[in-house]
């Protein structure tokens, strides 16, 4: 009889082998991030798609679309709260309490309100950093492209986008109302040019807590700047300037702690770090606001997403748009209102 004798592997061999396993998995390692990357960023179209939808059959039954933020006695329902019948969500609707009241929408009763959370309302893509009970969102309403659009106390006629305040200031005050929503026969640009809802990535702990640096980017703090006076309230270059000079991420850089909340804290609330945005500054780049709560807040409060280089856009006729970060401010400034009358070129952005 013949032995035979089977020769293992030797220990250069096993680490050849290693070698190229390891090396396998650096190069697929990329392709499956990328891969779900492009699963999650499908969902978030998917979701700004149903908003789109949502706004025109609002638009449809009402002729014209939802306050941006609702009306006095911090009666300030968000315009997504009153677009739920919309998005398939009739019983939460249902169950608000909108009658008019001192803080209606942070009484007990509206509790259960605040925390159902709807997941059409978050980007799979971002990351969850709040800590307080209520729901959250990641998806905002165009204000416009004025530093004061958000809530024009000074009369400047700054409501240029498509959502913004209904409401007045208390007894005293000399705010003249004007426009408080916007309807498609207000889109002078185009409803292909003119933004209506982006992303914007959620902030940091609860709404009482102070600022801290975020070191993602973007990041979803706030620096502080001075406010703009007479036209550089309805210019967005001043404010740019000044915002574009700072870095919110850094430890050192003033913050405005009191914008009352973080990013997205409150689905339901129309205050501009919760349910609004503007134009101007650029996508993915940082918010810069003046003042402080939301009695006169305003300044540049910024689309921002984790989408690799771009920023998803929902524009007022039902498309969605991955917009660059690097999109020229004239170009994004444009589509912020709705009847600015400049002329935007598709290949622009």
């Amino acid at each position: 009889m013949v032995r035979t004798h089977r020769r293992g592997f030797t220990l250069i061999e096993l680490l050849v082998v290693i070698a190229i396993i390891a090396v396998l998995i650096a190069l697929l390692l990329p392709a499956v991030q990328a891969a779900r990357e492009a699963a999650r960023r499908a969902q978030c179209v998917n979701n700004l798609k149903q908003i789109g939808i949502a706004l025109h059959n609002y638009h449809s039954s009402h002729d014209s679309m939802p306050w941006g933020d609702g009306p006095d006695e911090w009666n300030q329902w968000s315009s997504a709260a009153l677009l739920l019948p919309y998005i398939e969500q009739s019983s939460l609707h249902n169950a608000i309490n909108f009658s008019y009241g001192l803080q209606n929408w942070n009484l007990p009763y509206n509790t259960t309100t605040h925390r159902t959370q709807i997941s059409s309302l978050l980007c799979p893509s971002d990351i969850d950093r709040l800590t307080n009970a209520d729901a959250h969102s990641n998806y905002s309403g165009n204000a416009g492209t004025a530093p004061a659009t958000f809530y024009d106390w000074d009369n400047t006629g700054a409501f240029d986008g498509l959502f913004t305040w209904s409401g007045n200031p208390p007894k005293g005050g000399s705010y003249k109302k004007t426009q408080t929503v916007a309807g498609f026969r207000d889109i002078i640009d185009g409803t292909s040019n003119t933004a209506a809802f982006s992303e914007k990535v959620k902030g940091i702990g609860t709404y009482s807590t102070e600022r801290v640096a975020d070191a993602l980017r973007p990041p979803a703090v706030y620096a502080l700047i001075s406010k703009p006076t007479g036209a550089d309230l309805l210019n967005p270059q001043t404010v740019y300037n000044q915002c574009k000079s700072l870095n919110p991420a850094s430890p050192g850089t003033p913050q405005n702690q009191n914008s009352l909340y973080p990013n997205g804290a409150l689905w339901y609330n129309g205050c501009p770090s919760n349910s609004r945005y503007n134009h101007v500054m650029t996508p993915n780049t940082w918010s810069c606001t003046y003042n402080g709560r939301w009695g006169d807040m305003g300044g540049a409060v910024t689309a921002t997403s984790r989408h690799p280089g771009v920023a998803t856009v929902l524009f007022a006729d039902g498309s969605v748009k991955a917009i660059k970060s690097s999109i020229n401010p004239a170009t994004w400034w444009a589509l912020g209102t709705r009847a600015g009358g400049e002329v935007v070129s598709a290949d622009a952005y």
